[in-house]
């Protein structure tokens, strides 16, 4: 609950700052239900695949600036971690589960920002 009564609260703060810095500031707004799983009893792999997906597409948005490439290029990482790391360098065990939560991290932020564009009213 605390929570999204901060998100509110920064998206409401955030229509009276710059243009530039309202983009850059409600992406980080977005990552409150990242941090939400990050406090849950998931397993911390689980977790760790999770945030990262999510924070690794809204920063690729931030340079891509085209929400289909960054949620491309993050599944790509993903994959690429879990075919070099787990399977190659036998690290790990690569697993269909870690993806999952790959997608689920992206699908989390694809999600989340689309949904700070329609609060601006940019959608």
């Amino acid at each position: 609950m605390k929570l999204t009564t901060l998100t509110i609260v920064l998206l409401f703060i955030l229509n009276t700052s710059a243009e530039a810095q309202l983009k850059e500031a409600a992406q980080l707004a977005t990552l409150s239900p990242t941090i939400l799983v990050i406090y849950s009893d998931i397993d911390n792999y689980k977790k760790s695949h999770y945030m990262v997906s999510t924070i690794g597409y809204l920063g690729s948005y931030m340079i891509l600036e085209s929400k289909w490439k960054a949620a491309l290029l993050t599944l790509l990482l993903g994959a690429t971690k879990e075919l070099v790391y787990d399977e190659m360098l036998g690290r790990g065990e690569p697993l269909w589960e870690d993806m999952k939560w790959n997608t689920l991290g992206v699908a989390s932020g694809v999600c989340l920002y689309n949904f700070t564009q329609i609060l601006k009213g940019e959608f």
